[in-house]
């Protein structure tokens, strides 16, 4: 019985068919409950008397729904209902979700089903046939595809019917792997019997009985083929298959007839994928080849040596030949198919700190004791808003504009390019230690200059004529950077000045350099001018606080130095400005108030800026031309990507930049046992700050539109509700202790650079001011519920304050620098982020009184989100290690840290405990890549 629009199934209504496979039909369908679209799958009721179809029906769910990784489908339910004219109404099976009942007079077919992420996107199929997607970037999707299945393969399933229908690229650039319904757990290796082939046989024989085939034709191994036991060396032939067919857009073993192709699965060689695809990079072939062993044993062993295979391939790709134009001339070798139906969300938001948070000398000085943390939370800066594709303005002079991925390791911090194009400098984060590389553009040859250290750079420049490279890093331990100058292709290191809190930018004759320098305790940053050599500094420029500075650029004449500039007066926003090199006078160049500026850099000529800035309309980094003197501003990069750290070749052509992505969605875990963890939301990663209210229910922020927002969700996920709508950006939420109040930042009536803490009631309402400052954000409620505690910046510097729950007069807690709040549950505590302001000092997690004052104990752990244990006796915080983070334990009493939960992957950006120790958390991945922007004239 076929569903039409309208159809009842549980809480479900189908909306329309979207396509059916040998496991059953697929329908796109409203969830009623929570909101949302889903696909649901039906198995025919005229195959539930099978007991082995509904068998692998629910195994399908079982596999999939264990599967928690953002590369793989999400499943929501399992369920069976009967229909009746159009009716659904419950089994008797106890725990499964009712339908909306029947008279029960009519004849009635019993129906399977499955609810899962419904994904807006296209198949692989067509991206490879259809849409003759470029090679490299259908490489990237497989790389995807290739870490959902090492997911799988580490818990003991094989996927078994792999193939490009079952591989689904979401409109925001996700791969995600569909239909687990031939999974199955793995055997023990055996060989197989005689009465073991004459089953294949027999079953090879009886193709007309759908869902007898363990595969697809074109797509499955010689072991499935002869009816052999499969693991996931299995997988790892299929998907060499279909990247053979990406190549060539052949099938490799592609026949008359079923048993000829069958026969070729088991006994020939793949065509030479130089007969369709001259131009395909030998690399490239020797991976193919070997997926498509015939002997499992002469095979990748795991699917994670192809990906680091085919991530390396794609780093090295830019030096291969394009196959687009090859790809626009072939024609395909057999017909296209429908595409697979199934599922995704728009990537989210998480918020980032306040533009005026991120003063230039905290980042420095956070950089020795956690700037991983700190960096978690600024890669995330670009996700305030959903992921889009990549274009330029229309009808701006940059329609030509080339943006190409350099680096695939999602770990590339910074960048710069060398003036003559022919370099790419860029430090890589290796865990907890990072190290410089130099790419040799043109033969993408890579060379390591300086080792994994446990240090942090924090700026790159070239010389001009690229011989050298001039770096700054903030070692361990030490709050100051320090700026060194090194050969193109490595070399010794010379050390030349220290405390250099910007990238250095060198004057038109080579002979001097100017820099920033911030002095926190003076509530000044100056502008610096050096001799190359680091000798004869004189300041040039002085901004008091509230005013700052933060990326120099020297002009080419060698008359003014262009500089990013920030202010706190009247509404922090940033700016543009122009020094005079001669008497260090100071004009603006942008009339705009954006809400960040980064890194500048001058054309050739003088005649404009280019530079990432976020301006207030689209709330999102982009690469910017900004004509001088005039500053009339032109975007050349229009897409909803996050890009920073610009650097401009000396022919003003080529662009290098950083582009940040992040990937981050909602977990909970009984206790923190990470084997037990269950991902309670779904999609491209749109959930931000997580913490629980005392009834058990979870606060969340995401963005809707063009604000972020504050939500509340039970702790399955289920019942999501908006809190605060149409008020700008609401963040950093908290309830009270007696679950009467939430509190929160919100930049309602003040500005996107500005915020105050509000209260509302538990269900959104009765919005009230609470701050003034404009400058309020984290936070925490004091354990009788009568006190906020919040960070401010009344002065350059953050502090902590509290002001009653009713309102009324603030009162500051700590004269030192000192960051987000969290209050002990026996109320006798805060710990915070804390600095002392001396030039060597340490940054420490502190415990300072709750009436405010001078710490009483400091702790050497990595700072960010603290959360207490419901004792008071220790602090639990985030510790990233080999990139994977998970949760530690810092006992009050002292002692080494100890850990808490055992993720074996992906980074927690913000988590919370519950009352009743339930934990959860927001999780996922990070990238941050280099990016070559060309053809700007």
């Amino acid at each position: 019985m076929a569903l039409t629009a309208g159809t009842k199934i549980s809480h479900y209504t189908v909306v329309s068919r979207l396509g059916a496979g040998g496991m059953g039909e697929v329908y796109k369908a409203q969830d009623a409950l929570l909101d949302r679209p889903v696909a649901l799958k039906i198995l025919p009721a005229d195959l539930v008397d099978n007991e082995d179809r509904v068998r692998r029906f629910v195994q399908e769910a079982k596999a999939a729904s264990a599967l928690n990784h953002p590369h793989i489908v999400t499943i929501y339910e399992i369920g069976k209902v009967e229909l009746e004219a159009g009716e659904a109404k419950e089994t008797a099976s106890p725990g499964e979700v009712s339908g909306n009942g029947s008279n029960g007079s009519g004849p009635k077919e019993l129906f399977h089903y499955i609810a899962m992420e419904f994904i807006d996107g296209d198949t692989l199929r067509d991206k490879i046939h259809r849409d003759r997607t470029d090679l490299k970037k259908l490489l990237e999707y497989f790389a995807q595809a290739a870490d959902g299945l090492a997911k799988a393969h580490g818990s003991g399933i094989v996927h078994r019917d792999l193939k490009p229908e079952n591989v689904m690229i979401t409109h925001d650039g996700y791969a995600k792997i569909l239909d687990f319904g031939l999974a199955k757990l793995l055997e023990p290796q055996k060989p197989a019997t005689a009465d073991d082939m004459l089953e294949a046989e027999t079953m090879m024989m009886g193709r007309t009985q759908p869902g007898i085939v363990m595969g697809t034709i074109g797509y499955m191994s010689p072991e499935q083929v002869q009816g052999k036991v499969v693991d996931q060396r299995s997988d790892i032939f299929s998907f060499g298959c279909i990247l053979y067919e990406a190549t060539t857009g052949h099938k490799p073993f592609h026949g008359e007839s079923v048993i000829d192709s069958l026969h070729k699965i088991v006994y020939s060689q793949a065509p030479p994928i130089r007969e369709f695809n001259p131009e395909t990079p030998a690399e490239l072939q020797r991976i193919i080849r070997k997926c498509l062993s015939k002997d499992p044993d002469e095979r990748y062993q795991s699917i994670k040596d192809a990906t680091i295979d085919l991530r390396e391939l794609v780093r090295e790709y830019d030096s291969q030949p394009s196959v687009s134009a090859y790809y626009a001339t072939m024609t395909s070798a057999y017909p296209q198919t429908a595409s697979n139906p199934d599922i995704t969300m728009p990537s989210g938001s998480v918020p980032a700190p306040p533009m005026k948070d991120r003063k230039p000398w905290l980042w420095v000085a956070m950089g020795a004791a956690g700037a991983l943390v700190v960096g978690l939370v600024v890669i995330l800066v670009g996700q305030l808003i959903s992921g889009g594709s990549r274009g330029t303005e229309s009808g701006a002079p940059f329609g030509d504009v080339r943006i190409t991925k350099l680096t695939n390791t999602g770990k590339s911090e910074l960048a710069a390019i060398s003036p003559d194009g022919k370099y790419i400098a860029h430090a890589l984060n290796d865990g907890d230690k990072q190290s410089l590389w130099v790419r040799h553009v043109a033969t993408s040859r890579n060379v390591e200059i300086v080792p994994p250290l446990e240090h942090r750079f924090s700026g790159i420049s070239f010389s001009r004529d690229s011989n050298y490279i001039y770096y700054t890093v903030i070692e361990k331990n030490r709050p100051v950077a320090i700026l060194y100058q090194i050969g193109a292709l490595g070399g010794t290191p010379k050390r030349l000045i220290e405390d250099v809190d910007s990238p250095i930018s060198i004057s038109p004759d080579s002979t001097q350099f100017v820099f920033l320098r911030g002095f926190p305790i003076q509530r000044r940053h100056e502008l610096v001018i050096a001799n190359i050599d680091g000798s004869g500094e004189r300041t040039l420029a002085v901004r008091a606080s509230p005013q700052v500075y933060y990326y120099p650029a020297w002009s080419p004449d060698g008359k003014v130095i262009a500089c990013s500039a920030g202010t706190g007066a009247g509404g922090a926003y940033m700016n543009v400005v122009a020094v005079n090199v001669a008497d260090g006078s100071e004009k603006p160049i942008t009339p705009e108030t954006w809400i960040d500026v980064g890194r500048v850099s001058w054309v050739k000529d003088g005649t404009a800026l280019i530079m990432t800035a976020t301006d207030q309309t689209s709330k999102v980094s982009q690469v910017w031309r900004v004509a001088y003197p005039t500053g009339e501003s032109r975007r050349i990069t229009n897409d909803l990507n996050h890009y920073v750290s610009a650097s401009l070749t000396e022919d003003s052509n080529t662009l290098a930049v950083i582009e940040r992505d992040s990937l981050a969605n909602l977990w909970t875990a009984p206790s923190g046992d990470a084997s037990r963890a269950r991902q309670i939301t779904s999609g491209a990663g749109k959930y931000g700050r997580v913490s629980w209210t005392p009834d058990g229910k979870l606060l969340y922020n995401t963005r809707e539109g063009s604000d972020l927002n504050i939500w509340r969700m039970d702790a399955d996920g289920s019942n999501q509700k908006q809190l605060t709508a149409d008020s700008g950006m609401n963040f950093h939420a908290a309830a009270s202790p007696d679950g009467r109040y939430i509190v929160f930042a919100s930049s309602r009536g003040v500005g996107p650079n500005d915020y105050n803490i509000w209260r509302m009631d538990a269900d959104g309402s009765n919005p009230r001011q609470l701050t003034r400052a404009g400058s309020d954000v984290s936070p925490a409620f004091s354990p009788d519920g009568k006190w906020v505690v919040y960070q401010s910046h009344v002065s350059s510097r953050p502090h902590l304050w509290r002001v009653p729950i009713d309102g009324g007069e603030a009162a500051q807690l700590t004269n030192l620098t000192s960051w987000p709040p969290s209050v002990s549950p026996d109320g006798k505590y805060i710990a915070c982020g804390y600095w002392d302001e001396q030039l060597n000092s340490r940054i420490s997690i502190a415990l300072i009184p709750f009436e405010g004052g001078q710490p009483i104990k400091s702790f050497n752990i990595p700072i960010g989100l603290v959360r207490w244990t419901a004792d008071s006796s220790g602090l639990m915080f985030i510790d990233n290690r080999g990139g994977v983070s998970n949760i530690w334990l810092q006992p009050l009493a002292g002692g080494e840290p100890k850990q808490l939960t055992d993720f074996k992957s992906d980074l927690i950006f913000s988590f919370d405990w519950s009352r009743d120790r339930q934990f959860a958390c927001s999780r996922g991945i990070a990238t941050s890549d280099v990016f070559i922007i060309s053809n700007l004239k």
